[in-house]
């Protein structure tokens, strides 16, 4: 799991939300709890699923679409390889686990790196200085600058290192125009066959080989390949 520096080329990141041993990675404690814009509203899957205007509306039946579209963009982004909607992790590591870290798609920005010492003082680190962000890869990296190597510091017996970042699809981005157009199509079938048999599509290990194809092939639009 662990080698000098550049024996894993790409660090920590081991594909879209998993990590090596020695990490660890959580959405971002905030109050109030993190939101997301989800790509698909409510309104638009009340018209999907041609349900009847109610006046009121039924608070029961908004809440229970509201959780069926978070669901099913869960599942696209599973497919996806990236986040869909803005959300900020944080990252924690034993120890700098190699020269490369990879951040999950699709990376926006890294808003923190934290040492804590033996001792328990905390320390900040600043980009360029410290650190350089790569978001132009997919996924994006974290890395020393040229001619650099990582801090070297005694660290906290665990969770000594923290990366906090922000990664996901702007809601504003012509992708959602292009392949995106085709995963929200998706997620409406799914949220369609959840909501209206009570029953998902068969779950297993590989959703690309148990959604039947027509959904699968519109989730998978335009999904990242990672390699190696």
């Amino acid at each position: 799991m662990f080698g000098g520096i550049g024996a894993n080329f790409y660090g920590a990141y081991n594909g879209y939300g998993t990590l090596q041993r020695f990490s660890n990675i959580d959405l971002t404690v905030q109050s109030p709890p993190q939101s997301f814009v989800e790509p698909v509203t409510l309104e638009e899957v009340k018209s999907y699923l041609r349900l009847p205007d109610r006046s009121p509306t039924d608070p029961d039946e908004d809440a229970e679409l509201l959780s069926l579209i978070s669901a099913a963009r869960f599942q696209a982004e599973i497919l996806q390889g990236r986040d869909l909607v803005r959300k900020q992790w944080d990252m924690t590591l034993d120890f700098w686990v190699d020269y490369f870290i990879r951040l999950r798609p699709l990376l926006v920005s890294v808003d923190l790196v934290q040492l804590r010492d033996s001792t328990g003082v905390l320390a900040v680190l600043a980009e360029n200085t410290d650190y350089i962000v790569d978001t132009a890869k997919q996924p994006g990296v974290l890395a020393p600058p040229y001619n650099s190597v990582w801090r070297v510091f005694t660290p906290w017996p665990t969770s000594a290192i923290l990366i906090r970042f922000t990664s996901g699809m702007d809601p504003d981005s012509a992708w959602w125009s292009a392949e995106g157009h085709l995963v929200r199509s998706g997620m409406k079938a799914l949220i369609s066959d959840w909501f209206n048999n009570r029953l998902p599509f068969a779950l297993g290990l590989d959703p690309t080989k148990e959604y039947p194809y027509s959904v699968s092939a519109k989730l998978l639009q335009g999904a990242v390949r990672l390699v190696g």
